[in-house]
């Protein structure tokens, strides 16, 4: 019992980034009605967090990539251009976080490199 326990326990934390990408969206979209300095706010925060916590720097880059696909699809099937303006904007502010991580990945794994030599 005490097993399956750990197992769920290591299963949820391997998705929090995961799940804060969506909160991060879900405040910009829902809470804040895509008001564009809370929006930006809502996505810089998430820099910190996965650069403390080395979480994959790809995963809001793939989070990017879905919103730019529903944005067409929303523009192609539903003709609600607003909506699929706001997609897009979350999709630039999910590519510039994502890039701004991998940066950082990158640097880290430079030094980390540097030192072991």
């Amino acid at each position: 019992m005490q097993k399956r326990k750990n197992k769920e326990i290591i299963d949820l934390k391997s998705q929090i980034p995961y799940i804060l990408v969506l909160i991060s969206i879900a405040l910009s979209h829902f809470i804040f009605k895509g008001e564009d300095l809370k929006t930006f706010l809502s996505f810089i925060v998430l820099i910190p967090i996965f650069a403390i916590f080395k979480f994959d720097g790809r995963i809001p880059v793939g989070y990017a990539l879905l919103m730019l696909v529903l944005s067409a699809i929303v523009l192609a099937f539903y003709n609600n251009e607003n909506l699929a303006n706001q997609l897009s904007i979350y999709a630039y502010w999910l590519l510039v976080v994502g890039v701004i991580c991998l940066t950082i990945e990158y640097i880290r794994e430079e030094r980390s490199s540097k030192r072991k030599k």
